[in-house]
C-alpha cells in the first residue's frame, strides 16, 4: 500500500481559516454530543511522546509538572493573525450543573509569556476549576468531562485545531491514578475517535512492537477501513536495531500498513530538555533525518514536524469543507427534533393554572385524534400508520365478521334442508370466526369484564327435527294439530344457545380494540410518563372499567330480552318467510312424484291426477305434522330475530356504549373532566417531578446552543 500522495492534500485556501473558525466557535458551544463535528484527535499512551508532538505542532510548551494536562480533554486552536497571544478558557461538560457551568465559563486567562511561572499557575487554576472538589478535599483528582481550550495566535501559526485526549495507561500510580481511571481514560479515547468525521492521529513510539500497540487496536476498532487514521511515529532515535529501523522505514513508505493516510515520523526533544528552543528542536530534527538510515525517507514528504503539520492542516481543512453542508443539515434536524421534545413536555407546570392548561391541552389533542379515528380521517396524524388505531375501520371489520359468523354458525342446528338448502340471504359459504384482535390484547385490568375471549363458534349440527320433537314430547299440551306458544320460545332458546358466547366474545373484542386505541393514543399525546401514569391510575382506569362493564351489561340485557322474552315481531318478513317455507315444502313433495317437462329453455313439472292426490294427501303422524309446522315458524322467526339482534348489538353495544355516547370510554377524557379537577388532584396528576424539570432545562439549553450554532453557520 502506498501512502497518500502530496497532491491529494489540498492547499490552504483563503476561505479555510474562516471555515475553521466557525467550527471552533461551534466547539465552544459544546454541541459535539448533539451533532458530530469534523475534528483532529490525538491519541496515544502516556509515554508515547504525544505531548511533545503537540508542542512541536503548535509551538505551545505544555507544562511538564505531574498531573497537569492529563485529566481532561484539551482543545488546541492555532490561528494566523498579527498579534501573538495565548488564551486559556474552559468549555463546560454537557452534564455539568448550571452553577459549575457558570463557574467554568467565567474562567479566562491570556498571556504572551508561556514559559514563566505565571503560565504554570494559570494551568493549575484551570485544573482546580475543572476538578470541582470543595476546598479542603484531599481525595484523588478525577478525570473531567470539561474541555480545556487553548487558543494560540501569531503571524507564523498554521490554521489548525487538534483535540488532545488523556493518554491511556496500564498500571495505576499510587496517589495519582486508580484502576477505575484506567477504564475511564480508555472510554474517553473510544468516545473521542468513534465518529466518522474525526481524523485519528495515533501516536506510537518507535522503540516498541508497533503491531501490538493498544492505541492502534482502538483506532482500528473505530476505523476498520483505516480511511481516517494517520500514524505518527516518535522517538526514532531509540530504535537502534537495524530490523526495527527497517520496519519504521517500511511503514513510512507505505509498504506494510493498512492506514490509508499513512505514517509520518518525527523526532522531538527529550523529556528532560528544558533549555532548547523550538527552532533548536526543528534544526536538530532535520540533522537527525539526514543521517543513515533515515535519509532514505527524505523524498517521502513524511519526515519531520513541518511535513506532519502541513499534512494535518490540509486534512482538517479538507474534511471541514466536505462536511460543512452536512453539519449544517444535521444541526437543523437536531434543532427541530429537540424543539419537538421540548414542546411535548409543555410549559413549566409549577402552579395550578399551568397544570390545568397543560392537562387540558393533552385532553384536547386526545379528543382530536379520537374524532379523526371515528371519521376515518387517517391522513391527519402519523399515528394512524398503526392499523390498530384506524378505529372505525377495525370496528367495521369486527362487526362484519361478527354478522357473518352469526349467520353461518349462530344456530345450534341447521334448519331442515328438505325445503331450504341455501345460505342465509347475503351470506357466503365461508367465513372467519372473528377478525383478528389488535396486538396489545392482554390487559389484566380488564380480566373481570371480558367474557369468552377465546370462544370459537362450532358448525351447527344436522338433527333439528329430532331436537324439535324432543322439546315437543317433553312439553306438549292438549292442543290438537297445533302447539302451545311456549314451545316456540323453548325451541328458539335451544336454537340460540350459542348467541350468548358469540355476543360476549364480540363485545370483549370491541372493548379490547377501544382500550388499545386509548392506551396508545394517550401515550402519544402525553409524553410525560409520570403524568400519564397518574392520569391513568387515579382518574381514567376506574371510569373506563365502568364504561366497559356498562357495554357488557347492555349486551347481556339484549340477550335476555331476545332469548328469554316472548317471540314478538311486527316485521312482515316473518310471514313472507313462513309462506315461503310452506311453499318450499309443497315443492319438495312435487319433485318426488312429478315428471320433469322440458320445452325449449322452459322447465316444469307434470303431475297426473294420482300424483296430485299424493301431494295433497301426503300422510304424516300428528307429531311429525306439528313439528314440521313448528320448524317452519321457528325458522322464519329465527331469521327475523337474528338480523334484528345483530343490528342492535352493533348499534347499541358497540357504537353507542363504546364509541359515540357521552359516557363512552372515548369521551371520558376531555377538557370538561380536567376543568372539574380539584387543585390537589390536579397537582397530583400534572405536577412536575424533579426529573421532568431537569429534562426541560437540558432540552432548553440544547435548543439555545443549537440555535446559536445555526447563527454561526449562517454567518
Amino acid at each position: 500500500m502506498t501512502p497518500a500522495k502530496d497532491e491529494n492534500i489540498p492547499a490552504v485556501s483563503l476561505g479555510s481559516p474562516a471555515l475553521l473558525d466557525k467550527f471552533d466557535r461551534l466547539r465552544d458551544l459544546n454541541i459535539s454530543h448533539l451533532v458530530s463535528l469534523p475534528q483532529l484527535v490525538v491519541v496515544g499512551d502516556q509515554s508515547s511522546g504525544k505531548s511533545s508532538v503537540l508542542e512541536s505542532l503548535t509551538g505551545f510548551p505544555f507544562p511538564r509538572a505531574p498531573g497537569l494536562c492529563t485529566r481532561y480533554v484539551t482543545q488546541i486552536t492555532c490561528r494566523r493573525v498579527n498579534q501573538e497571544s495565548v488564551a486559556i478558557s474552559i468549555i463546560p461538560g454537557a452534564g455539568a450543573s448550571t452553577a459549575h457551568k457558570d463557574k467554568l465559563r467565567a474562567f479566562h486567562a491570556e498571556t504572551t509569556d508561556v514559559y514563566g511561572e505565571n503560565f504554570a499557575r494559570i494551568f493549575r487554576e484551570a485544573s482546580t476549576a475543572m476538578d470541582g472538589k470543595p476546598d479542603g478535599d484531599k481525595s484523588l483528582d478525577t478525570f473531567s468531562d470539561d474541555i480545556l481550550k487553548i487558543e494560540i495566535t501569531g503571524p507564523n501559526q498554521f490554521p489548525l485545531t487538534v483535540i488532545d485526549v488523556p493518554g491511556i495507561f496500564r498500571t495505576a500510580t499510587p496517589g495519582m491514578t486508580t484502576e477505575n481511571d484506567m477504564a475511564l481514560v480508555r472510554a474517553m479515547v473510544e468516545r473521542a475517535i468513534k465518529d466518522d468525521r474525526t481524523i485519528i492521529l495515533a501516536v506510537v513510539p518507535c522503540n516498541v512492537d508497533i503491531a501490538t500497540q493498544e492505541i492502534l487496536k482502538l483506532a482500528t476498532d473505530a476505523d476498520p477501513t483505516g480511511l481516517r487514521t494517520m500514524g505518527v511515529l516518535t522517538k526514532p532515535d531509540l530504535a537502534t536495531e537495524r530490523a526495527t529501523q527497517q520496519v519504521i522505514i517500511d511503514l513510512v513508505l507505505g509498504k506494510r500498513n493498512d492506514l490509508k493516510l499513512g505514517y509520518c515520523v518525527v523526532k522531538n526533544r527529550s523529556a528532560d530538555d528544558d533549555l532548547s528552543s523550538l527552532q533548536d528542536r526543528d534544526d536538530a530534527e532535520k540533522v537527525f533525518f539526514k543521517s543513515e538510515p533515515w535519509c532514505q525517507l527524505e523524498s517521502s514528504g513524511r519526515i519531520g514536524i513541518g511535513a506532519l503539520r502541513q499534512r494535518l492542516s490540509g486534512l482538517i481543512q479538507s474534511i471541514t469543507r466536505r462536511e460543512f453542508p452536512r453539519v449544517r443539515d444535521d444541526v437543523q434536524k437536531k434543532l427541530h427534533a429537540t424543539e419537538e421534545k421540548l414542546k411535548a413536555l409543555g410549559d413549566s407546570r409549577a402552579d395550578t393554572m399551568s397544570q390545568r392548561y397543560y392537562l387540558a391541552e393533552v385532553a384536547r389533542r386526545f379528543q382530536d385524534i379520537v374524532g379523526d379515528a371515528l371519521d376515518a380521517k387517517y391522513t391527519r396524524h402519523y399515528l394512524f400508520n398503526d392499523s390498530d388505531l384506524k378505529l372505525i375501520t377495525r370496528i367495521m371489520e369486527f362487526n362484519d365478521a361478527f354478522a357473518a359468523n352469526f349467520a353461518m354458525r349462530g344456530h345450534s342446528q341447521h334448519f331442515d334442508k328438505e325445503h331450504d338448502g341455501s345460505s342465509p340471504s347475503g351470506v357466503g359459504q365461508e367465513t372467519e370466526d372473528e377478525s383478528s384482535e389488535p396486538g396489545s390484547s392482554h390487559f389484566p385490568e380488564l380480566n373481570d369484564i371480558l367474557l369468552n375471549r377465546d370462544y370459537v363458534c362450532a358448525e351447527p349440527q344436522d338433527n333439528i327435527m329430532d331436537c324439535i320433537k324432543e322439546v315437543y314430547r317433553s312439553s306438549r299440551g292438549p292442543e290438537l294439530g297445533t302447539f302451545g306458544g311456549s314451545l316456540l320460545s323453548m325451541t328458539f332458546k335451544v336454537q340460540t344457545e350459542k348467541w350468548e358466547r358469540l355476543v360476549h366474545s364480540h363485545t370483549s373484542a370491541a372493548i379490547v380494540l377501544v382500550h388499545t386505541f386509548i392506551v396508545k393514543t394517550l401515550k402519544e399525546v402525553c409524553h410525560d410518563e409520570r403524568t400519564r401514569t397518574e392520569l391513568w391510575d387515579t382518574l381514567l382506569l376506574e371510569k373506563l372499567q365502568r364504561a366497559y362493564k356498562k357495554a357488557m351489561d347492555h349486551a347481556k340485557f339484549l340477550l335476555d330480552v331476545e332469548r328469554n322474552g316472548k317471540p314478538v315481531t311486527l316485521n312482515n318478513y316473518f310471514s313472507d318467510r313462513l309462506e315461503h317455507a310452506r311453499g318450499d315444502r309443497y315443492q319438495a313433495r312435487i319433485k318426488k312424484v312429478g315428471t320433469v317437462l322440458q320445452h325449449g329453455n322452459a322447465r316444469g313439472w307434470w303431475l297426473s291426477q294420482t300424483a296430485l292426490n299424493q301431494v295433497a294427501l301426503t300422510k304424516s303422524g300428528n307429531v311429525d305434522h306439528v313439528c314440521k309446522k313448528l320448524h317452519d315458524i321457528l325458522q322464519s322467526y329465527y331469521n327475523v330475530s337474528r338480523k334484528r339482534f345483530v343490528d342492535v348489538v352493533c348499534q347499541y353495544v358497540v357504537y353507542h356504549f363504546l364509541l359515540d355516547s357521552e359516557g363512552s370510554p372515548l369521551r371520558l377524557f376531555d377538557t370538561k373532566l380536567v376543568l372539574g379537577l380539584s387543585d390537589e388532584k390536579l397537582d397530583a396528576i400534572a405536577g412536575e417531578d424533579a426529573t421532568v424539570m431537569v429534562e426541560r432545562e437540558r432540552l432548553g439549553q440544547e435548543v439555545k446552543s443549537l440555535k446559536a450554532a445555526i447563527k454561526i453557520l449562517r454567518s
